[in-house]
């Protein structure tokens, strides 16, 4: 287990010095169809975000065997999987919207996901920034505190990604068919389970004493 934890941990620290590299070599080549690659970073950013959420699902769960197990390894490299997380979240945003903008000129109107998404990115940043040792040692109990803005941050891409289309309608406000069912609502059954198992977690703390 402690041989996988830590081949993982190279290979996520492997991934942010990449996507680092990507970023940066993108800005002297900028081209307006990166967006395509652009939405891709921002498909593995939730990818990621799912897995950071599932590992405190899973712990607080008190899960064992299998998922136990899975949970360790998650766990363990948490910090990395949420650096990753807004590296590729900002490779999205600059890919998708930035290089459009600089090229092309700002649009006249402006969609609602895309708010959301940099309202989303804005949230990340203080996240990705405290998400090593000196910060959880330095801030103490206000790095657990300032680490919920998982929540409304999971909430936000819920709508980020449900918005990006036209298929349906809910109260007037339209949204795209595929992405609800394969970003929006996994996101927001993600976060009603670390909801739960928040509470359970404060639960079964109190029976403990």
């Amino acid at each position: 287990m402690a041989n996988i934890t830590k081949q993982t941990k190279i290979g996520l620290k492997a991934s942010i010095y990449f996507c680092l590299f990507l970023l940066v070599v993108s800005l002297f080549f900028m081209r307006s169809n990166w967006s395509t690659a652009g939405a891709w970073m921002g498909r593995l950013s939730i990818y990621v975000f799912w897995l950071i959420a599932i590992a405190g699902i899973l712990k607080r769960f008190r899960v064992k065997g299998f998922l136990y197990r899975v949970q360790q390894v998650l766990m363990a490299n948490r910090r990395q999987l949420g650096i990753l997380m807004f590296m590729l979240g900002l490779t999205h945003f600059f890919w998708s919207k930035v290089f459009d903008n600089i090229l092309n000129g700002s649009p006249q109107s402006i969609p609602t996901y895309q708010p959301l998404g940099l309202l989303a990115l804005f949230l990340c940043l203080p996240l990705a920034i405290t998400s090593n040792r000196f910060s959880v040692k330095k801030l103490g109990k206000f790095w657990q505190t300032l680490h919920y803005l998982v929540y409304p941050v999971m909430f936000i891409l819920a709508f980020h990604t449900s918005l990006q289309g036209k298929d349906f309608q809910i109260l007037g406000i339209y949204f795209s068919l595929g992405n609800t069912v394969f970003y929006g609502l996994p996101s927001l059954t993600i976060l009603i389970l670390q909801i739960v198992s928040h509470f359970y977690d404060k639960k079964m703390k109190t029976r403990a004493v």
